[in-house]
């Protein structure tokens, strides 16, 4: 690349990032939680909605918190009777929407947990949405879920 080409290209992605952190103004995250599991399990699930107030959709495309090695978007699907996991690459929120990331549906695995956090404990999650992190406070509870959101299969 010459370095007219790279002044350039960073020239716009340097125009580009108000463009992307203004679209995460517009959204909010709420009633965040974290599902609390014997301290003896190394994965477990997250829940929140999202709401997007902006003119435009924007796109989840991964997810972080301090307390897991990996987080992956899921959603509970039914095939042939069963229910199963199934990985999400991205996930939309319509202009003026929301979604519910919520037992039974789409959710959050936090995956190669260090230690389960505790009822109460408070844990940072962050999502990232059109490129940019946002972050909020999940709150760690004792909710139930579907039996078979525990002994789902992961592909």
């Amino acid at each position: 690349m010459s370095q007219k080409s790279y002044r350039s290209a960073l020239f716009l992605a340097v125009l580009a990032l108000p463009l992307a952190q203004a679209a995460a103004a517009q959204v909010v995250l709420e009633g965040a939680w974290v599902r609390a599991l014997p301290p003896t399990q190394t994965r477990t699930a997250a829940y929140l909605t999202v709401r997007n107030a902006g003119a435009e959709a924007v796109v989840i495309s991964g997810a972080s918190t301090p307390i897991a090695g990996r987080v992956e978007l899921h959603e509970t699907l039914q095939s042939e009777g069963m229910m199963r996991m199934e990985e999400q690459s991205e996930v939309r929120v319509p202009a003026g929407a929301a979604v519910s990331f919520a037992p039974g549906g789409l959710h959050l695995m936090l995956l190669d947990l260090d230690t389960m956090p505790a009822v109460g404990d408070a844990v940072e999650l962050c999502l990232t949405i059109d490129g940019a992190p946002l972050c909020t406070t999940a709150e760690t509870r004792r909710d139930a879920a579907p039996a078979a959101h525990h002994d789902h299969q992961h592909h």
